[in-house]
């Protein structure tokens, strides 16, 4: 093994256990302890290592800060699995149930704009910002943040911003990811509009990257996907990945829960195989055919959606709540009270934290009104990928009243 592989592989490892062993690298490596040694001191150079007794410990904080600065190379903490539970010590919150997100990974461009520009106009934008996203990486964090462990499966281009999300990533404190990265395509990316009035967005999607993944990288997480109690998925990656998730899920018999978003006419050859489908109004719309205006629409186009084979259909209506519907009966969910601030990460605080909610055995009702509680926080900060902490959702649940409504 030349330096430079072992060097690779060494990072990964501190990563992965937070500290090494000049011993056990040395056999690893089939190497001296001298050579281990010297390798130790290259990284203690940089920062992201501070020498022990017998090895050494990583330095988190600079081990990010190298990776932004693109001075070590991002391929050394690419696709291998990576293990970390940073934010679970901080809240000293033990992790129940698992979820496995297939998703997306995007650099968010947002601008909070005082209206939204017609065709020719210009306008002033009061804030403007670079924000990780992308609707996996999202809710994979809102997952996590409520309580679950989250396992990420996501691709990245061979660019700065494969560095940004890599930074990002490590830093979250979600339990483990699986990062691919691809010199074909580009680091997924989001333009987004921001209502300073109201919250609201108008967001387009180029997914790059996010478009790569292979049946063949899903089929290498199926231990991760046997592992979970609930899938995942959004429509911001490629069909062809999305059915083989699909196919290993059923397979493993898990709980299936897809975000039709963005829509497209594909995903109709998906929904026989769904357990959950969490359109927006828009999108529900699009599945069913209904113009949605109030609820008895919604309730008409959840049970249009229903007969594509569909066990469940939960139809997300901003600021208005939610709607559940199932062939025995429908549920209506008002939405808690916020001051918004940011409505572009609602979506998926929402579904992030529904899959957690289940993964830790909720009956539906109770965990659509957590999910609808953590969504309510997540859009009073900035930034589609701040989400709130568990703590947080559950004294908003006691400061608040929330009742469900039977529709006929």
């Amino acid at each position: 093994m030349f330096k430079e592989e072992r060097r690779h592989a060494i990072i990964n490892l501190l990563i992965k256990d937070n500290s090494v062993s000049v011993s056990k690298l040395s056999d690893l490596y089939k190497v001296s302890q001298e050579t281990i040694r010297s390798d130790l001191r290259y990284f203690q150079k940089s920062g992201m290592l501070q020498r022990c007794y017998g090895g050494g410990i990583l330095n988190r904080d600079a081990l990010s800060k190298l990776i932004t600065e693109n001075k070590i190379d991002i391929s050394s903490t690419i696709a291998t699995p990576i293990h970390q539970d940073a934010k679970l010590r901080r809240e000293n919150t033990k992790k129940a149930g698992k979820v496995c997100v297939l998703g997306s990974f995007n650099i968010d461009v947002s601008a909070t704009v005082p209206w939204f520009p017609q065709s020719g106009e210009s306008i002033l934008a009061s804030q403007f910002g670079f924000y990780p996203g992308g609707k996996g990486a999202n809710q994979a964090l809102a997952a996590n943040n409520a309580g679950a462990a989250a396992h990420f499966i996501f691709k990245v281009g061979k660019d700065q911003f494969s560095a940004f999300a890599m930074n990002h990533i490590i830093q979250s404190g979600i339990a483990s990811y699986s990062a691919y990265q691809t010199d074909k395509a580009p680091t997924g990316s989001a333009l987004i509009y921001v209502s300073a009035v109201d919250g609201d967005n108008i967001i387009a999607i180029y997914p790059g990257a996010n478009m790569m993944l292979t049946t063949q990288e899903i089929n290498e997480q199926h231990r991760y996907i046997a592992e979970s109690d609930v899938m995942l998925m959004q429509l911001e990656t490629n069909i062809e990945a999305l059915t083989e998730f699909i196919r290993l899920g059923k397979q493993e018999n898990k709980m299936i829960m897809l975000n039709p978003a963005p829509y497209t006419k594909q995903v109709t050859h998906l929904l026989s195989d769904i357990d959950i489908i969490t359109p927006n109004e828009t999108e529900a719309s699009f599945l069913s055919g209904v113009t949605i205006t109030d609820i008895n629409d919604a309730k008409k186009a959840g049970n249009i959606i229903l007969q594509s084979g569909v066990k469940k259909v939960i139809i997300t209506l901003g600021a208005r709540g939610s709607l559940l519907c199932e062939h025995a009966r429908t549920l209506y969910i008002p939405a808690w009270s916020a001051v918004v601030k940011d409505a572009a990460g609602a979506g998926d605080a929402f579904n992030g934290a529904l899959a957690a909610a289940l993964a830790r055995q909720a009956d539906m009702v109770a965990a659509i009104q957590y999910a609808s509680a953590f969504a309510s926080l997540a859009v009073e900060q900035v930034g589609a990928s701040s989400m709130p902490q568990h703590l947080q959702v559950l004294h908003r649940m006691r400061t608040q009243s929330n009742k469900v409504i039977h529709i006929n």
